[in-house]
Order: structure tokens, then sequence, then C-alpha cells
């Protein structure tokens, strides 16, 4: 009680005492793309084509310095009309419509027409205008004004934040949020991304604030004449762009600048933005070379802006891309590697939207694609033209080659074209396919193609449609003209079109079987699509480049590639029948590899002799093709525990990634159970020579970026199995820096933290919570609830729970609402230990969790606490919980739950189980490979 105490008693702002909405999930880049196969809309959600916009001209009003969510608007939409209508629709979601005109315009004059009625679809979003009688074609202004509310159970639209400055006094700021289908929740539009048009924007708001858009002020704000302390913000028009384009914000927030570029933070932040403004700069360099077009061409300018409370999402605005502070803050002291690589690869992201997005458009949703499946490789691909030393590209094999494997190997994933129409529809479109599949199949083509030919192709696609908008056919045309008269790169007779399509139209992705004939040279190779959970037969045939290397000629070069355009094709390789067989070098291809048996013992065997023979993205590709093969039945799954064994010599980060989701995997599996100990063993047989090489709680300031990866990888095995030098050389790290009151280096901050409050005492805990507490910095306070989390302490962690719902009379908390979700989380991720501790708090309080933080909230900690329950007696505590909480868990979530407790319990009895137990114990009994 008197931890609790203590904890409750360092928080200094104002319990709120309401239902606390579960925060938007940020796009996931390697989310499974959840979809039915169907591919029906409603193209009533479309809007008429009888008229199109040229501009808007948008004057708003809002009194957010005060936190008020009520604002006003009127928006001038300059249009025509190309066919004869009586109605004019645009978009509309929320908003109060109380006066509209309609005046014709000729040459400079105007004159009007008549104050039309208008009616309001709900469903489909559509704000219709009626006239008496059929407009002519020609040029119109439409003038409608509104009233609308800031949003503050989302991160949509038009929307309100807070934050707390230094004296804890909470400032309030407007920002926006329109892609795909919320800018008709600011001002009523044609929001579709091919109605694009020019905008001008003014702001009303008070004086001791400022506004910010996509574009510079033109002139001094201008003092308001009606109220004295408002003044209004002008800004210069816009270049020609979709709706989802335009942001704005209004806030107390200061600035930096660098060349063309600026920088906008809270005040109390912006001493933290040095680096991504140089980053900005940096990477905006870079693709000005790289595209052959000047950003400057199409924009004066362009600002970056942190949003608290918003998350690790970004946004692309044109002239205004908008940040949650964890991906654009950057504090060296405090701050580690991790975050600096988010920072740089998201505003490599963002920033390549400005020509993939921005400049050229996708015409509709269906082809979201060319905006996110290009931004995401140039993420990586923008970081490493700006800071080559850190080979950021390498990064985009474990951050998303290997992920989205993962993600679209199920029969619910779409193809990358897919249609939409209705907004969650459209919503659900930006998933692990449009980000992360969709910059793996560009990668694979623009290693193919070449970086020549395929940079040639780029910069005619991004010139031919320039300000208007794409569809993937003008890719397609565009990367054939780059070839010239090159086109030995595709198979024969083929088009770009014709090859990419076989990507772009088809869901999945295949495997291609290997078969070899060790009397003779002969090669059967074989394509199929790849499925998580079995074996099947698919109709589609994908256009798949592959390469080889083999023992007798252990190249991993790219360069040279040829075509499997059939079901199968019959090769002759000149490889020794005792000598192994690789395909698909550096992982260069979207697809997996599944060979022989007697190939993988090869492969097994020259990996764990020398598994330096290998180029380190092969290394990678080998055990996490293993991996998932085995877990689709295609292949044995001691297979894949043998070829881990080549990971005691690796020093490389790329195989360690996929083999810390291996073993990841297996821990899951295990803990808590009657192997879970030769499971230690095996971990600290595949860790143990790198680990003695590492210092795993000082930094050596030449590390290399993939140096510190790999460190946090070894050491948090090390810690997790219990190795009693880790355990003790955190737990030391964290007891200096209480007694010193000093921070840890923030390169090995999560494991000493983490692992230091193992078994930290109650002062050394609370110094955790006060550094989180007194902290405005969103990374590192996420960085320390996690490790919080990590506590073996029950009352600890009932503490900590408890200041995630502020619970109790006068109990007062500092946290934004993500982070009180956040806390939960650490929790039932930390440990065991952590789990129990959760099912006891919330049969205590489960119901102010679910008024405090929201139903999905509970749902989802049900959910975790089953995934993890690997024993009978875990069970019974949790069926215990649902006797205690009763009707305040859904059916749904319980029979749920219990499934999920089923399979954890059945998969002891599957074949992979039993061939996992079998292992271990023969490794335990000392056989060692």
């Amino acid at each position: 009680m008197l931890l609790q105490l203590t904890l409750l008693c360092l928080t200094v702002s104002a319990a709120i005492a309401e239902r606390f909405p579960v925060e938007i999930a940020q796009f996931d880049a390697v989310a499974t793309a959840q979809h039915a196969i169907r591919q029906d809309v409603d193209e009533s959600y479309r809007l008429p084509t009888e008229t199109v916009p040229s501009h808007y001209t948008i004057n708003l009003w809002t009194e957010v310095h005060e936190g008020k969510v009520d604002f006003h608007g009127s928006v001038k939409i300059v249009l025509k009309v190309v066919e004869t209508t009586d109605t004019i629709t645009v978009h509309n979601r929320g908003l109060s419509i109380t006066f509209a005109i309609l005046e014709r315009i000729e040459e400079d004059s105007f004159s009007i027409v008549e104050e039309p009625t208008w009616s309001l679809d709900v469903q489909r979003e559509l704000l219709i205008f009626q006239f008496t009688s059929p407009l002519e074609l020609g040029n119109y202004e439409l003038t409608i004004t509104y009233n609308g509310r800031l949003q503050t159970s989302t991160s949509t639209g038009f929307f309100r934040k807070l934050y707390r400055e230094e004296n804890n006094v909470q400032r309030y700021i407007a920002s926006t949020q329109f892609q795909p289908t919320y800018a008709r929740m600011a001002f009523p539009c044609y929001d579709e991304p091919s109605l694009k048009a020019t905008f001008t924007v003014s702001i009303t708001h008070h004086s001791s604030y400022n506004a910010v858009s996509n574009m510079p002020l033109d002139g001094e704000p201008v003092p308001d004449i009606e109220n004295p302390d408002f003044v209004t913000t002008h800004f210069q028009p816009t270049q020609i762009m979709s709706t989802y384009l335009l942001a704005f914000a209004i806030t107390n927030f200061e600035n930096k600048k660098a060349a063309n570029q600026q920088i906008h933070a809270r005040p109390d932040a912006i001493e933290h933005t040095e680096f991504a403004l140089q980053v900005g700069v940096d990477i905006l360099y870079a693709f000005n070379v790289y595209t052959d077009i000047s950003y400057y061409n199409y924009k004066p300018q362009i600002a970056q802006i942190a949003i608290p409370d918003w998350g690790t999402g970004a946004m692309e605005n044109w002239g205004l891309v908008t940040y949650g502070e964890p991906v654009l803050l950057f504090d060296p002291t405090v701050n580690t590697y991790r975050t600096m690589t988010d920072i740089v690869t998201i505003i490599g992201h963002e920033y390549a939207h400005q020509w993939f997005g921005n400049l050229v458009t996708a015409n509709w949703w269906q082809y979201i694609w060319l905006n996110e499946g290009f931004a995401t490789l140039y993420g990586y691909l923008g970081a490493h033209l700006a800071y080559p030393e850190d080979n950021y590209l390498s990064l985009f094999q474990p951050h998303y080659v290997l992920p989205t494997l993962r993600s679209d190997s199920s029969d619910s994933t779409r193809p990358m074209n897919w249609n939409a129409a209705t907004p969650a529809e459209i919503s659900a479109l930006f998933d692990g396919v449009a980000y992360g599949k969709a910059g793996c199949i560009l990668n694979m083509f623009r290693v193919v193609l070449g970086e020549n030919s395929w940079r040639a192709g780029i910069k005619k696609y991004l010139q031919s449609r320039a300000l208007a908008t794409a569809t993937p056919d003008d890719l397609y045309t565009g990367l054939q003209e780059g070839l010239s008269d090159d086109l030995s790169t595709l198979p024969e007779g083929s088009t770009v079109k014709e090859t990419m399509e076989s990507w772009t139209t088809a869901a999945g992705y295949p495997v291609l079987n290997v078969r070899r004939n060790y009397l003779n040279e002969d090669v059967l190779i074989s394509q199929g699509r790849f499925f998580a959970d079995r074996v099947s037969t698919n109709d589609h045939v994908w256009y798949i480049p592959y390469n080889f290397a083999h023992e007798g000629n252990a190249s991993f070069e790219l360069n040279s590639f040829d075509w499997l355009t059939t079901r199968a094709a019959r090769l002759t390789i000149d490889v020794e029948p005792e000598q192994w067989l690789l395909f698909n070098r550096q992982q260069f291809g979207f697809y997996r590899v599944n060979y022989d048996t007697r190939n993988w013992r090869l492969l097994t065997d020259a990996l764990i002799a020398s598994s330096a023979s290998f180029h380190p993205q092969n290394r990678a590709q080998l055990i996490d093709d293993a991996f998932y093969l085995a877990r689709a039945n295609q292949l044995d799954f001691s297979v894949v525990l043998e070829m881990m064994f080549a990971l005691r010599n690796d020093h490389e980060y790329l195989p360690w990634a996929a083999g810390n989701n291996v073993l990841t995997y297996l821990y899951n599996k295990l803990r808590g159970t009657d192997n879970y100990e030769p499971f230690t063993l095996y971990v600290n047989e595949l860790i143990e020579e790198i680990y003695h090489t590492l210092e795993i709680v000082t930094v050596d300031e030449n590390e290399s970026l993939q140096q510190k990866y790999i460190k946090q990888t070894i050491s948090w095995w090390a810690c997790k199995i219990g190795t009693a030098d880790c355990l003790t050389k955190t737990k030391e790290t964290l007891q200096e820096a209480v007694r010193g009151n000093v921070i840890v280096h923030p390169d090995v901050s999560s494991i000493v933290y983490c692992y230091g409050a193992h078994s930290a005492t109650d002062q050394e805990f609370v110094w955790l919570y006060q550094r989180m507490f007194n902290s405005k910095n969103p990374a590192e306070r996420t960085l320390l609830i996690d490790a919080m989390g990590c506590s073996q302490q029950n009352n600890q962690l009932t503490a900590f729970l408890t200041t995630s719902i502020g619970s109790g009379v006068g109990v007062q908390v500092n946290y934004y609402d993500s982070e009180r979700t956040r806390v939960i989380q650490a929790v039932y991720s930390g440990s065991r230990t952590g789990v129990d501790a959760l099912i006891e708090f919330l049969n205590d309080w489960a119901d102010e969790v679910i008024y405090r933080l929201g139903q999905p909230v509970f749902n989802n900690a049900i959910a975790a606490i089953a995934s993890r329950t690997n024993t009978p007696d875990e069970l019974s505590r949790l069926k215990e919980l649902f006797d205690t909480v009763q009707s305040l868990a859904p059916v749904a979530v319980i029979e749920a739950a219990l499934a999920t407790v089923q399979a954890n319990f059945d998969w002891h009895g599957s074949l992979e189980g039993l061939i996992v137990a079998e292992f271990l114990k023969i490794f335990f009994n000392g056989n060692k490979i």
C-alpha cells in the first residue's frame, strides 16, 4: 500500500472522470490484411460526375486555445458544371450547414443563381444541393457556411489534442488528418483523390496562438475586426492537389528553420527537433537528386510538426507533414538508436510521398499501393541515400520483407489492386498489402530491372503524371520506357505490365519448389501459392525472377536473373551432388523457397560449419523460410531447430532477426511447461559465445547501427532465460543510476531498466516511475512504462496498474490516454508474473478498466492473457477471472479466449510440438549438434 500511495502521490494532473476512448490504431505496415476475397463495391458512394472543383477558399474560426470544440467555417468552391444537372453533390460528415448560395462566374463577374435547398445522405456522407432548374454548363462558385466540432475521441478530420506544460498547465491544440476520407469532417468538399483543386486557407484564432498550413503565410496575421483578442492567419494558395493532402494546425508551438524547411513543436520540446530538421534537409536533398525532379519546383517550403498524443503515426500532407511526437522528437540523452532509426525511415517515408502520392496521386483508393508501396521502399532507400554509412537499406529485410511474408500467407489476404467504396472499406485498404507487400514487390522489380533503368522509368512516370493522378498502367508505361531497348531483363516476349500484373492482381505470393536429381545435373523448379497453414494447389502463375548460388560458385551478387513463367521448368545446373544449392540471392524476390530434404541437409550443414559462407540476408532467409515451411507442414521442424545452431557463430543482425522470431515463437509455446528448461539450455547454446563478446550495459561510440541491434537482441535473450551475468549487470547498473540519479545510456536503457526492474526495490521502482512521470519525451516515457511492466514484484505491478485508471478519490495522473493502455500492455507483456498480476487486478477493477479505458482495452487484455496461458493451473486462474467479471466479458470474448488456450494445449500433441519436444529432450540429455 505504501508503494501504491507513493506512486499516486507523484502524479500531478487531475484524473479525468470520463470514459477514455481507445486511440485509433495507426496504419500497421505489417498487419495481416483481413479481407474476404470479394470485389463487389457499392458505386453509389462515389460522387456524381456532372460537376468538378477547381479551387476552394476556406475560412475557419476556432477557440481551441480554451479547449472549446465548436468551430465555424465557410467554404467557397469554384466548380465547373460539365453535364447538365439540377443538383450539386459534395461530401460532408458531421458538419451542420447554415447557409448556401450559388453564383455564376462569367469572366470576372459573379451573378447570383439561387440559394439552394439541401439534404444529407448520412449513410453515404453526401451533401446534395437542389436547384429549381437545371444548371447550364460553365463555371460557378458555391458558398457554404457551417458549424462543426473538433474530434476528441479520434485523431481524424479536424481534431483536438492536449499536452501539459512544465507548470502542468494544460494546453489544447487543433490539427488535421484527412486521409483517406476525413477532409469532409472539416469542410464540405469533393473528397475523392482524383478531384484535385487548389486551396486558399484562412484561420481565425486567438492571438496567443499561431496557425500553420501547407503553404507559407500570406502576410502577417490580421487583427480580427469583431474581437481584438483574435487574429486571422492567411496562407498562400496551394498547388493543385487532392483534398486529403490539405492540412492545418492551430497551436502555441515554436519553430526552427533550416534552408527552406521548418519544424514545429510545443515550446518545451522544440530543442529536441534539431535531429529531425536536419534529417528532413538531408533526405529531401537525396530525393531531389535521385528523382531529378526538385521538390521546390512545386512547393516553396516544407514543414514538419510534432502532434502530442498522436501515437507513432505520420501523414505526408504536401508541404506540412504531421507526426506523432515519438517519431519526430529526438533527445540524444534519453532516446535510443531505435528511435533514431524510426525517425530517419519515417521521415524518408513521408518525404518520399511528396513525389509518390502528392505530385502523382493514385487515381482511386484501389491503387493506394502506388502511394504507400513506394513510400515504404523509399523510406529505407532514402535513408540509405542520405546516410550510406548506416546501411539503412539492409534493415528493409527484417522490418518489411520477413514480416510481410508472414502476414501475406493467409487465404484472407487481398491482392494489391483491390476496389473499395465505403469509408470503412477504403480505410481497410491501408494495410500490410498496401505498405509492406507493395514495397517488397517494387523493390524486387527495382533490383531485377536494374537501378539505372528503374530510375529512368520512375522519372518518366513522375514527369508524365505530375500534378495529376495515376493508375498502375501509368507506372508500367513509365518503367517500360525506362528500359529503352534493353528488354533482356524481362521474360522473353513479355512487357513490364504483363510481368508486374502477375504480382499486383493476385492475392498472396508463391513458394518456389526446388527438387534436385542427384544422379545428374537436372533441377526441377515449380511454383504454387504459399499458405501458412497448409499445402494447396493454385491456378495462378506468377512471373518469378530467380537466381541461384551453389557451393562451387558461391556468389551472391545481384547480377543475373532468369524467369519462371510456367508452373514448372527443368534446369541444368553444374553443381556436384555433395554441394548445396541456394535460390534467391540476398532474398531480392518476394517468395519462399523450399528444397528437397537432401539439399536442406546440405544447406544446414554448410551454415553450421561456416555461416559466413552465405550472405547475411540469405542466412536470414534460410531460417525464416525453413521455419514457416515447417509450420505449414512442408518441412520437418527439426530442420529449423538444427539450422538455428548456425547462429552460434553468427555475429550479424539480419540472421539473428530471423532467429529471434523463431525463439519467440518457441518461448511462447514452452514457457511454463516441462520443456521450458531444455529450451533455455538450447537458447544459451545459441547465444553463449556471442554474448561474452558484448558489453551489454555500456556503449562504445564506434558501435555501428547493426551492432546495436544485435547487442540488444542477444542481451534480451540472455536476461530472458535467466543468465546470471546479464541479470546481475542490469541490476547493478540500475542501482548505480538510482544512487546517482543519473540516466543510463539510451542504447542500453531498455534492457537495463527492464531487467533491472525484475528485482528492483520499491525505491528503485519508484525512481523509474518518477523518471517516466517527469519526462516530457514520449518515446522515453513509453520505454519506461514498458520497463516497469518487467517487474517481478506483485505489489509494484498492482500499484502500477492502478495508475492506469487513476482509481480512488483525489488520485491524479499525468498519462496521455494512449499511455494508460500502454501500462496494461506492459504488464502482461513483461512476464507471466505480470499476467497473474493483471488477472488479480481485473478481478478487483474490471468495471473501472472498462469505464476508464474502454471495452476494447478490456477485451484485448483477456485475449492477451489467454495467449499466454500454457498450463492447467494458468487456465484455472483465467476461468476464475471469468467467474468474477461475469457479463463484463462478452460471451464472444470468453469463447475466443478459451479457444486460444485450447490451441495452446493442443500444440503439444501436434506433430510440430512432438518434434520440438523430442529434439529438446535429445539436446537436454547431452546429444548436442
